[in-house]
């Protein structure tokens, strides 16, 4: 117990000493952050870390400065001014406000500073309209990209939203932006989970556009390789560049044409190191942009979680390495504690690589999660862990269909109705034998340290049950087709993760053995037993592995990451050529 209590006030202080660096940070200091071009970091510093009674002085000092100074600027600078004009003046009619400055200062007034700040933002657009234009073409890109992202493929439909979207000029971008965050479903239930009116915390399930999300509350996010690879093939001449500097910034021009032509080994390993160098550029952009709710809420919140890569599922002391590796890395270039959670696979190699990592104050996220089999003891592992917070993603619409097929195959009717509930079950099962009392047959551990995690979210119709019959789970990650979709619909109703599952619905469910193998528990006797019960001894680490829903997912993650490193030999070979 000493032990335990000597390692978390010992993060409590590392975590604590860098806020209170920052809670320190001048004016100028601010100032000199906006004119280095690093407008994330200043608007951060603003909304989180100046003092509250010091925060409408300094928005109205730091607007006339920027003012003065956007005159006499060059290209450059004038450029980032004006970013900094304009996604501050977002924020400040954003749900970021809700995590500090809603709480001291009036609404009214955070409006006002808004409307100051956009302001200024028309005033100098006015002054340099090259400047706006080449941003706006800009904004025109990284919109089409993330409407793409959406869901939005048909070529017309794209463009009338990036052109609605964008509008004509930054302001114009500025207040549509803003009535989407104020109309924003996700955002409605964000705030009440920050007002602690809600038990769900809402996440991004996608390698990009953080910021959208962030905006509306959203205060965690899930990288992979085949996140990455979607984000790739949305914007392939973007992340092109990004790979590109990944390989030049790892290797000497002429080391690469050696290493392309003698293949084997040595490029396997390189392009091995690119691919986890690239997410870790992804992961750590991610970490900045979060890491101020992550130092507000104390290492609570704030989470990125990076995959390491999938191919070494049934290899614990391989998981062991790379994770140890990325998070020291990840550590160097934050300079403090990583907001960052390493995804390791639900399979049976797991559950030591889950033990040592978490015990070493390393936090994980267990993706590949289907099953009570699989949460029950990875949530007893985790919860003896000394890192603040290790996460269960139960993948809900990764087992729906399969389940659906299956049932669909046996023509069980309302099978196809029915499996849009599995995961929804599997949850609630989940949740109640985690979260619930000794004495009521749970284990009882805090929801506050090991948080099951909804993913892989489906979209039937109008209907979203993995939000809508969920609330109360811990965090919910959501994929950019199903925010749009959520934004547009909503929730219809709202049901608990506490509520029953209707008993036909789970007994249509019992038809299908991989619905089964999911749901049943020693505690419920011969009722959905399956045929042949799974578990993560390490003798079932080829059946486990083989289980369709886990099969076909984990040969997804690793066909993506089998793409990701064709394409990095690719864009080495173009490299080498000059290109």
């Amino acid at each position: 117990m000493g032990n335990e209590a000597s390692w978390e006030e010992s993060l409590r202080v590392r975590l604590a000493g860098e806020r209170d660096l920052r809670m320190n940070e001048s004016e100028d200091e601010i100032w000199n952050s906006i004119l280095a071009g690093d407008h994330a970091r200043a608007r951060a510093q603003l909304l989180f870390f100046t003092r509250t009674e010091d925060f409408l002085g300094r928005v109205s000092s730091l607007t006339g400065r920027v003012e003065k100074a956007f005159s006499g600027a060059g290209a450059e600078r004038r450029e980032g001014l004006l970013r900094f004009a304009l996604y501050f003046g977002i924020d400040l009619s954003s749900a970021v406000t809700e995590w500090v400055l809603r709480k001291a200062v009036r609404k009214a007034d955070l409006t006002a500073a808004g409307r100051k700040v956009l302001a200024l933002l028309g005033r100098l657009c006015d002054v340099d309209p090259s400047i706006q234009g080449k941003l706006l073409a800009e904004l025109r890109i990284e919109t089409a990209a993330r409407v793409n992202a959406e869901g939005v493929t048909i070529e017309e439909d794209k463009q009338k939203l990036v052109h609605s979207y964008v509008g004509t000029t930054l302001a114009e971008y500025a207040r549509v932006v803003i009535e989407e965050i104020q109309g924003s479903n996700l955002a409605e239930s964000a705030v009440d989970n920050i007002a602690g009116n809600s038990e769900t915390e809402i996440g991004n399930d996608y390698a990009d556009f953080l910021q959208f999300v962030v905006w509306r509350g959203g205060s965690f996010a899930t990288t992979n390789p085949l996140l990455i690879k979607f984000a790739y093939d949305i914007d392939n001449e973007r992340w092109s560049k990004e790979i590109d500097h990944e390989i030049r910034s790892l290797f000497p021009a002429d080391a690469i044409p050696v290493m392309l032509s003698e293949g084997g080994s040595r490029l396997a390993e390189a392009v091995d190191r690119i691919v986890a160098n690239l997410t870790i550029a992804v992961v750590m952009r991610n970490c900045l942009l979060l890491r101020p709710v992550f130092l507000h809420t104390q290492g609570r919140r704030g989470y990125i979680s990076l995959q390491i890569n999938p191919r070494n599922h049934d290899d614990s002391d391989g998981m062991i390495r790379e994770a140890t590796a990325i998070y020291e890395e990840l550590e160097r270039r934050i300079g403090g504690v990583p907001n960052v959670v390493i995804k390791l696979p639900a399979t049976c190699a797991s559950l030591r690589a889950a033990e040592s990592l978490t015990r070493r104050g390393i936090g994980v996220n267990l993706t590949l999660t289907f099953s009570l089999f699989q949460a029950l003891p990875f949530a007893k592992i985790l919860s003896g862990g000394r890192c603040p917070v290790s996460f269960i993603s139960i993948m809900n619409g990764r087992l729906a269909f399969p389940v659906r097929d299956e049932l669909k195959a046996r023509n069980v009717p309302q099978g196809i109705e029915a499996a849009r509930l599995a995961g929804v079950e599997i949850a609630r099962k989940a949740s109640a034998r985690i979260y619930g009392k000794p004495s009521d047959g749970g284990l009882g551990i805090d929801a506050s340290r090991v948080m099951i995690l909804i993913a892989s979210l489906r979209v039937y119709d109008s209907w979203i049950p993995d939000i809508s019959e969920l609330w109360g789970v811990p965090l919910i990650t959501v994929f950019p087709n199903v925010r749009r979709s959520f934004e547009t619909i909503g929730s219809r109703e709202r049901h608990s993760v506490k509520d029953a599952t209707p008993r036909p619905v789970v007994e249509t469910l019992l038809e299908s053995e991989i619905f089964r193998q999911a749901w049943w528990t020693e505690a419920d006797g011969s009722r959905g037993k399956p045929a042949r019960e799974l578990s993560l001894a390490p003798g079932d680490g080829v059946a486990v592995a083989d289980w369709t829903p886990v099969r076909e997912t984990l040969s997804q993650f690793i066909g993506a990451y089998a793409q990701m490193c064709e394409i990095v030999g690719k864009r080495m070979a173009l490299v080498a050529a000059g290109k």
